[in-house]
């Protein structure tokens, strides 16, 4: 049997595999495919692979993979789920450091069970660039975003522009994640997302809510901490005036552990 945890953050769900409890299928695209399927599998947004670390000082490895299959350098709401599911079974409180595709994170457990972990600095890849009349900024902020400000928001928006916008050939051949957000004031603002490799509107995507806040902040007068208001809930961001040191808190549910058949 292949042992998992299904988990969520803000709505934004995943399956949770250890490497080393696991046979090696787990990476195999068709299986983490067969897994996400909401009608076939256990139904999720993508798989995170937690392994043992070949680097000194941290506690753990993290591979992210979309419900496609496709390997991605970062997610910032399943890795505050693997910092749980880490924490829990290693019985550990507080601090704890791992690895993803995009570097090195430091997460912190809070008292009232929500994880602060802790994003590289997001930096521009692009000027402003205008794409099927939306304007925006490509924005690395651990994965790639494209993140644009609009005057409304609802997801009906984001269904109908957000796959061509992902799928343009600006972004090519990679691809892109796409963030509409809206100000609300100062410490507030909305964010709706379209993932590439889940190919969804999100209920939240945490790594593209940081992209929009970055943007909103050299635009304009958004200051730390912010809210940022997601589908699936809420998160808060804080960040210092260089943004060398920035910091996104929200939830991380472990929903349940379960186990595969060998053969699924």
């Amino acid at each position: 049997m292949i042992p998992f945890t299904k988990a969520h953050g803000n709505g934004n769900d995943f399956v949770m595999f250890e490497a080393e409890r696991c046979p090696e299928v787990i990476r195999d695209r068709a299986f983490i495919q067969r897994v996400c399927d909401r009608h076939a599998g256990v139904g999720a947004d993508g798989v995170h692979i937690l392994s043992a670390p070949a680097e000194k000082g941290i506690d753990f490895h993290l591979d992210y993979f979309n419900s496609d299959g496709s390997w991605e350098t970062f997610c910032a709401n399943g890795s505050r789920c693997a910092v749980s599911l880490y924490a829990r079974q290693k019985g550990i409180t507080g601090k704890i450091s791992f690895m993803a595709g995009d570097g090195r994170h430091e997460a912190e457990l809070l008292p009232d069970g929500q994880i602060r972990l802790q994003s590289v600095t997001p930096s521009f890849v692009t000027e402003m660039l205008d794409i099927d009349g939306f304007r925006g900024r490509h924005i690395d902020a651990g994965a790639p975003h494209f993140a644009i400000e609009v005057d409304e928001l609802d997801e009906e928006l984001v269904a109908r522009e957000g796959p061509r916008i992902r799928h343009h050939e600006t972004f090519q051949p990679r691809g892109v994640n796409v963030n509409f957000y809206r100000r609300i004031d100062a410490h507030t603002i909305e964010v709706i997302s379209y993932e590439k490799g889940v190919e969804a509107v999100m209920r939240s995507c945490a790594s593209g809510s940081t992209a929009a806040g970055f943007l909103a902040a050299m635009t304009g007068d958004l200051r730390s901490p912010v809210r940022i208001i997601n589908p699936g809930g809420e998160l808060v961001m804080a960040f210092d005036a260089e943004w060398q040191n920035v910091w996104v808190t929200g939830p991380a549910v472990l929903v349940f552990d379960a186990q595969l058949p060998d053969d699924f």
